[in-house]
């Protein structure tokens, strides 16, 4: 049994190296025609992913945490500054994108972003923008996004990023129409998350 064991760690060991070995010629090819350093992660991390979220607009549940989700991080450094996104999605096709962008490099936890119909950047305050889409009868379907409130980053490892946003927002056809906005209430996490940078090396933004 001790040796099957050791057999199977090996097995999987092997695996891993194949398939780190693959990402690490994705990223070069990545680099070398988009010319921005990339970073895909690694198969460890993969094995042990999971996402989980709770997001409720009003009295109406979307997701809940015993809804285990792939988990996504990406960092990207653009003109206008450092853009962190976590991007979830479940075997039905679900997908949820919380973003903050325009953040300094410099920052500090907990980073804080303001939502806002417009979504554009004050010359102050990060812009957070979150959207989650879920496939009905009909094809993908958007559900209610936030127009107003905050989307707070709490932590940011390699491990563990968590997240939350307390807002109000509503369909896309009520964005200029507040009276029909519905308090808004996420809180997520991510286990072991696929990290992929560009143009940021993820040490310089994980804290």
């Amino acid at each position: 049994m001790i040796l099957g064991a050791f057999i199977l760690a090996s097995c999987g060991r092997a695996q891993d190296s194949m398939q780190d070995a693959v990402t690490a010629t994705m990223e070069k090819a990545i680099e070398e025609n988009v010319g921005v350093s990339v970073d895909l992660g690694d198969a460890a991390s993969f094995r042990e992913n999971a996402g989980s979220v709770d997001f409720i607009v009003g009295d109406k549940i979307y997701l809940q945490k015993s809804n285990k989700l792939v988990a996504n991080a990406i960092f990207m450094l653009e003109e206008g500054g450092l853009a962190i996104s976590f991007q979830m999605a479940n075997a039905k096709g679900g997908s949820l994108i919380a973003m903050i962008n325009h953040i300094p490099r410099d920052f500090s936890l907990p980073l804080v972003g303001k939502f806002s119909v417009s979504n554009s950047y004050d010359g102050e305050n990060p812009v957070a923008s979150l959207m989650y889409m879920e496939t009905g009868e009909a094809g993908m379907m958007m559900t209610p996004m936030p127009y107003e409130g905050t989307l707070t980053i709490t932590k940011l490892t390699e491990e563990e990023m968590e997240f939350e946003a307390v807002a109000k927002g509503g369909e896309p056809i009520d964005a200029e129409n507040p009276a029909n906005w519905k308090p808004i209430q996420v809180k997520g996490s991510l286990k072991m998350p696929i990290i992929q940078s560009l143009g940021i090396d993820k040490d310089d933004v994980l804290k």
